[in-house]
C-alpha cells in the first residue's frame, strides 16, 4: 500500500484497530511487493521460423529458411526451436519456465496496427496495454506504477506512465539536484533553490478555486500535486541504485554495412530497480531492428543472439535483486515475416507470429500451444482442447491478451472499467494439462 493511500485511509476512518493500523503502516512503508508484469516488444516483425516455430524447406515451394539446408529443428522438453543463434542455450536454460504460443494471426501487415494489437489485444485504439491495466489495478498510487522504456504504451485513461530513455534518469529522479550541486556549486546559491521550492509548494498547495482555469490546466495541476506528493517515495531508488560501473551500457553490433544498437539490458535494469524499490508494478521494453527487408538471416541471428543474452541478464539480475519470483514477462512482435526470401535476401511482412511468456517456476511452462503448417500458415484450434480443429478458431493477439488478463486477475477490472476485450473466446492457455501437440516433434526425435 502506498504511503498516501495509508494517510487517506487513516483520515477516512478505515483504520478500526491498532493491529489493523500496524499492518497497514508496515505495508505502506515497504512499497509495492506484488506481481510485476513486463512487456518486451520485438519491433519490426520477428521471424519466429528462425526462433520458436521452426520451419524446414518444402519441396516445390520457395525456400523458407537457409538454415534448413544444413540442419533440423531441435527440441528441449516440449519446446522446438531453430538451430541458430543461441536458441538452444535459451530454451535449455528457461524452457521449463516458458510458454510458447504459435500461430498467432495479427490480421495485418501494418507496423502500427501490429504493434498496437500486440500490446493491447485490440487492433484499434481505445484499449489499455496489458501493463497499464495491471498497474492501474494493482499499484495505482505508486510513484512509478507504470514505466515505459520502449514499446507501445496505451493507458486508456486508467493511469499515467513514466517515460525513461536511460536507467541513469532514475538516479536523477530520486535526487534531481545531486549532479547540479557539483556543476553549479559556487555559481548557484542555495537561496535560489529554496525560492524555486517555495513557488512549487505554493502552487501545489493552492486550492483549485480559480473558475477561469481551463480543465486541462486543472488536470495538469492535479498531476503536479500528485507528483510532488510522491517525491519522498522516490528516495527508495537511491537505496537500490548500483554503482556507475554496474550500469548496463548500450551495445553495438555490426551486420554487413549496417550497425545495430541496443539499450535492452539498460531498459531491463531500470524496470527491475523500480520493482525492487517497491515503486511500480509494470514496465514496457523494446528491441528494434527486426524489420529485415534485406540481409535477413545475418541480422536476425545477431538480434536473436543478443535477445538470449539479454534474457539471461534479465533473469539473473532479477534473481540478484530477490524479485525473480514476482515477474511475468510477455514477449511479442508486430507480426512475423514471409515464408520465403525476397530478391534482397530479406523477408517481408507476414501476419503470423508467436508470443513467448515466461515466469519463474511456472506450473504451465515447458509447453507449446497454437499451430502452423509447413509454410507457416496459422491452423485452427479447438478453443477448449487447444488441438487442431478445422472448425475451430485462429488465435489472435486478442485471445492471448484475454488469457493473460484472466491469469493475472485483470479481466473483471477491465470489464468494470468498460475496457474488456468483448466477445473474444477464452482460451485455457495456462492450463498445464493442455497443449496442441504431445510428445517429441518428428523433427527432433533422437536429438533431445
Amino acid at each position: 500500500m502506498h504511503r498516501r493511500r495509508f494517510l487517506k485511509a487513516a483520515t477516512t476512518g478505515l483504520l478500526l484497530s491498532p493491529a489493523g493500523a500496524g499492518r497497514l503502516l508496515a505495508n505502506a512503508q515497504s512499497g509495492y511487493s506484488g506481481r510485476c508484469v513486463v512487456s518486451l516488444q520485438l519491433e519490426g516483425g520477428a521471424d519466429v521460423t528462425q526462433f520458436c516455430d521452426p520451419k524446414t524447406n518444402t519441396p516445390g515451394e520457395k525456400k523458407i529458411n537457409n538454415w534448413a539446408d544444413f540442419g533440423e529443428p531441435r527440441q528441449t522438453g516440449n519446446i522446438v526451436y531453430a538451430p541458430v543463434a543461441n536458441n538452444q542455450w535459451l530454451f535449455d536454460r528457461y524452457g521449463l519456465d516458458t510458454l510458447i504460443v504459435n500461430g498467432v494471426d495479427a490480421q495485418t501487415n501494418s507496423h502500427n496496427t501490429g504493434q498496437l494489437f500486440n500490446a493491447t489485444g485490440s487492433n484499434s485504439e481505445g484499449k489499455p496495454s496489458l501493463t497499464a491495466l495491471h498497474a492501474a489495478m494493482n499499484a495505482p498510487e505508486e510513484a512509478l506504477s507504470y514505466s515505459v522504456f520502449g514499446g507501445v504504451s496505451r493507458t486508456a485513461g486508467l493511469t499515467n506512465y513514466s517515460l525513461f530513455d536511460n536507467v541513469n534518469q532514475l538516479r536523477t529522479l530520486a535526487d534531481p539536484r545531486k549532479s547540479q550541486r557539483q556543476e553549479y556549486e559556487g555559481k548557484r546559491r542555495k537561496v535560489e533553490f529554496d525560492f524555486v521550492d517555495a513557488i512549487h509548494t505554493t502552487e501545489a498547495l493552492s486550492p483549485p478555486g480559480d473558475t477561469s482555469m481551463s480543465p486541462r490546466r486543472k488536470a495538469s495541476l492535479e498531476r503536479f500535486r500528485n507528483a510532488r506528493a510522491a517525491r519522498p517515495d522516490l528516495a527508495a531508488l537511491t537505496e537500490v541504485f548500483p554503482d556507475a560501473e554496474a550500469i548496463a551500457q548500450q551495445e553495438n553490433f555490426t551486420v554487413g554495412d549496417s550497425r545495430i544498437w541496443s539499450t535492452l539490458k539498460n531498459q531491463m535494469q531500470g524496470a527491475l530497480l523500480i520493482f525492487k524499490a517497491g515503486l511500480g508494478a509494470s514496465a514496457d521494453l523494446s528491441l528494434a531492428s527486426f524489420d529485415t527487408h534485406d540481409n535477413h538471416d545475418a541480422q536476425h541471428e545477431v538480434l536473436y543472439t543478443h535477445l538470449a543474452d539479454a534474457l539471461g541478464f534479465f533473469w539473473d539480475y532479477a534473481e540478484e535483486l530477490g524479485i525473480a519470483d514476482r515477474i511475468l514477462l510477455v514477449i511479442g512482435s508486430d507480426f512475423g515475416r514471409t515464408n520465403f526470401y525476397n530478391d534482397g535476401e530479406g523477408k517481408d511482412h507476414w501476419p503470423v507470429g508467436s508470443y513467448i511468456i515466461m515466469e519463474r517456476n511456472a506450473s504451465w511452462g515447458n509447453r507449446v500451444v497454437g499451430l502452423t503448417d509447413e509454410l507457416h500458415f496459422a491452423k485452427r484450434i479447438n478453443p477448449s482442447t487447444l488441438r487442431e480443429d478445422r472448425n475451430g478458431i485462429l488465435i489472435t493477439p486478442a485471445h492471448v491478451h484475454k488469457a493473460l488478463q484472466e491469469y493475472l486477475g485483470l479481466d473483471l477490472f477491465a470489464d468494470d472499467m468498460g475496457l474488456s476485450l468483448g466477445e473474444v473466446e477464452s482460451l485455457p492457455l495456462f492450463d498445464s494439462s493442455l497443449q496442441s501437440v504431445d510428445g517429441l516433434s518428428p523433427y527432433a526425435r533422437g536429438i533431445w
